[in-house]
């Protein structure tokens, strides 16, 4: 906190002139309040009080924002932002009481102040301010209880510790972006680019002038408007390169950046690569870092040095910064974007695919057509970037259920068809098969057919029963026992008991070291389907949920071989021998998140659709109702039949019976009967729920996949108005992209309505 010594009050009536609060004050009161008052300086992060302080002054903003929030539970609850010109700190003035909120400066801010003596004195001599506080305590008193999201500005930095590494292009790509996606005005700030080269970043639409912001007052509003220029893309722009150079442009920095959110919901700031006292200034002013760079490994190099400079002199928290890290062509060695996160000590957080071609920069007027271009790769993974920062992002919820969750092609299936995108994706279990394979580029389509490959009942259970794990005491009594047999009795007959007790010791003993079913017949299917892919070559985020029993936690695969990741989903206990993964022994997901909402949620999603294919209880009680009347009616059929058919009939009954149900059947009714309580917790924090349930089917009816397939698409078609608004996509047109796997000819069903409820 600073205060400044302004020995003139008229450069302080020059700021109460502008306060609606001073609107009907004549020039000797304006006079008066400018000798009562201090002019006090905020740094972004510094708070002007805290909840539960005894009043001491009243305030005015003077320039800059700040935001009134309280904290319950260690969760930040804002109530209102700040901006020019409006006052606070009088209701607890006023009535007596303790502050009941904190008011932070969101960046370096400006504040009039008077102490409680000045203020009381000041309303004993000008009555317009006691009728306009009493109107302004009356409105604020009515909304005191009131929380909620703010529609706030979001200062944005643009930075990058190396020239020609596609920064700039970004900006333009993602202000276009954040227009298109929010509907929300966007500004680009450009603070690094020559005077001389402004227009190459419109092309055809000439920049119209380069205005000199140091030469006028960051104080009028009109500056905003005045000196924007309209972009071909959609968003403004501004020219504000002699902030960086004249000696005046640092102190200037943040009234302007305080100015532009008065007017626009997303300011861009464009900085130049150079670390001085202006880039670090415009550094303080922004709430999102995006530091850009490209693969190769010096530029690496120069991007981990600047975190570290960064580090020390802007203090930034480790959220507020994310690694843009665009894929150029470039001479050098280039390392992978695993290799990035592990120099930099910091996550990629996004991956731009190379664009234009391979030496030269993309001219305007290909740039204004490759973001025209919807389906573009770049364009896809920067409209993800802008929708994570407009708070839009839309999440995909694939749950587990063995069988039960080839639902999740059928939602699929109306998703591509009626060309709703999502933005990130997650699974646990059979969700985590379907969601890596969709992530990987497998269209719905041919999910469908790789489900049609179990269209007979030996092709699913050749996996398991072809693949028991032999514990090494199974394999050494089988030996024994055979060597033996043989001995006695001849070669083949000691073979044959060799096996017979390998295998049953193998049946028997297989739970007691995790399961008895291998699953190296499932990895190779499994390997056979992703093709070696990894997490970083999906075209939208994957997160695949497992379990650490030993723990109680839950793991989150999003980086690695993804068969491998999906291979631990499925791994159901008992069933399955478990995976073991950096030290942690990895079971079914479904056993702590069987419907991954929260893993989204923490991923960033502000939308989550969640897709729960456990059946209900009362559908589950229907279901049973309707065998209990099917076996009445077998049941008087029978009693008319010939005693020799009735006997067969009874006794294939009781045999069937009496093996019924097997042990693995009574492991996985179990876990879905505790799967569903689960789901029914983790689906609260869903914006919207799709039940495509089949009561009465076997989890393991991977033989009639049509059925399941054909329900996740009614589902889906009966909340088709839901989904459509969920995502953005207004009167039937959408606001999103196809997924790149998306046949072209694709189109919407010309009439879904008939399919609605």
């Amino acid at each position: 906190m600073t205060t400044f010594d302004l020995p003139r009050p008229k450069d302080k009536l020059a700021i109460l002139r502008k306060i609606p609060l001073f609107a009907a004050c004549t020039e000797d009161q304006l006079q008066l309040v400018a000798e009562r008052s201090r002019l006090v300086e905020y740094k972004k992060g510094e708070a002007v009080y805290h909840e539960g302080e005894r009043a001491q002054a009243f305030y005015l903003v003077a320039s800059g924002r700040l935001q009134v929030y309280t904290v319950a539970n260690e969760q930040r609850q804002v109530y209102t932002v700040l901006h020019n010109g409006d006052t606070f700190g009088e209701i607890s003035l006023l009535t007596g009481e303790v502050h009941s909120a904190t008011v932070e400066a969101i960046n370096d801010t400006l504040v009039l102040e008077l102490d409680k003596p000045s203020f009381e004195d000041l309303l004993n001599r000008i009555p317009s301010l006691v009728l306009y506080l009493s109107r302004l305590l009356s409105k604020r008193l009515r909304t005191k209880a009131q929380a909620g999201g703010v529609g706030e500005a979001t200062v944005v930095a643009m930075y990058s510790a190396a020239k020609g590494v596609g920064r700039t292009v970004f900006a333009v790509a993602l202000a276009a972006s954040l227009r298109r996606e929010t509907g929300r005005e966007a500004v680009v700030v450009d603070l690094s680019t020559p005077e001389g080269e402004v227009n190459r970043l419109f092309g055809a639409t000439p920049h119209a002038r380069t205005f000199p912001v140091t030469r006028r007052s960051l104080l009028a509003e009109e500056v905003v408007e005045h000196d924007t220029t309209a972009h071909p893309l959609g968003f403004r722009f501004l020219y504000a390169g002699e902030l960086m150079t004249e000696a005046e442009g640092e102190a200037l920095i943040a009234p302007l950046v305080s100015g532009l959110t008065k007017r626009f919901h997303y300011i861009l700031l464009d900085l130049p690569v150079e670390v001085n006292a202006a880039v670090l200034k415009a550094l303080t002013q922004a709430d999102q870092i995006y530091l850009v760079s490209d693969c190769t490994r010096e530029n690496v190099i120069r991007t981990s040095a600047l975190q570290h400079q960064l580090r020390e002199a802007v203090n930034y928290r480790d959220e507020q910064m994310k690694v843009i890290l665009n894929l150029m062509d470039g001479g050098g060695e280039r390392l992978s974007p695993r290799d990035v996160a592990q120099a930099l000590a910091h996550p990629v957080n996004h991956v731009l695919p190379r664009i234009g071609p391979e030496t030269g920069e993309l001219t305007p007027e290909e740039l204004v057509r490759l973001l025209e271009s919807r389906e573009s790769p770049y364009t896809r993974n920067v409209r993800r970037i802008a929708r994570e920062l407009g708070g839009v992002l839309v999440g995909l919820a694939l749950g587990s259920g063995a069988a039960l969750g080839l639902a999740h092609v059928g939602i699929l299936k109306v998703l591509e068809r009626e060309r709703i995108q999502v933005d990130i994706i997650a699974g646990s279990s059979i969700g985590a098969l379907i969601a890596g394979l969709w992530a990987c580029g497998h269209t719905a389509d041919d999910l469908e057919q790789m489900a049609l490959r179990f269209k007979e009942p030996w092709d699913i259970r050749r996996l398991f029963v072809l693949d028991l794990s032999l514990p090494l005491l199974s394999v050494i009594i089988g030996a024994v026992a055979g060597v033996g047999m043989g001995l006695l009795t001849g070669f083949w007959a000691g073979l044959i008991l060799g096996i017979f007790v390998c295998v049953l010791l193998a049946v028997i003993m297989g739970p007691l070291v995790g399961g008895p079913i291998q699953g190296s017949q499932l990895m190779a299917t499994l390997q056979k389907d992703f093709e070696g892919k990894t997490f970083e070559d999906t075209w939208l985020p994957l997160k695949i949920i497992a379990t650490n029993p030993m723990a109680r936690e839950e793991i989150v695969f999003e980086s690695g071989p993804i068969a491998e990741a999906v291979r631990a989903s499925v791994s159901i206990p008992g069933i399955f021998k478990p995976v073991i993964r950096q030290g942690k022994i990895c079971l079914d997901g479904g056993v702590i998140n069987p419907v991954p909402v929260s893993a989204l949620k923490q991923a960033g999603a502000n939308r989550v659709i969640a897709v729960n294919v456990f059946p209900t209880t009362p559908e589950l009680t229907q279901h049973l109702q309707e065998v209990q009347r099917h076996k009445t009616e077998w049941d008087a059929q029978l009693a008319s039949k010939s005693f020799p058919v009735r006997l067969w009939m009874r006794l294939r009954q009781e045999f069937f019976r009496s093996v019924s149900p097997l042990v693995f059947d009574v492991i996985m009714r179990s876990m879905q009967s505790m799967e569903f309580q689960i789901a029914e917790v983790s689906c609260r924090e869903a914006d919207l729920i799709l039940r495509p349930t089949v009561p009465g089917s076997h989890w393991l009816e991977f033989y009639n996949p049509e059925k399941f397939i054909r329900r996740g698409e009614e589902e889906a078609f009966r909340h088709l108005p839901i989904l459509k608004r969920l995502t953005g996509i207004v009167d039937g047109s959408s606001a999103a992209a196809p997924s790149p796997t998306t046949p072209p000819a694709l189109t919407t069903r010309e009439d879904p309505g008939t399919i609605l409820p």
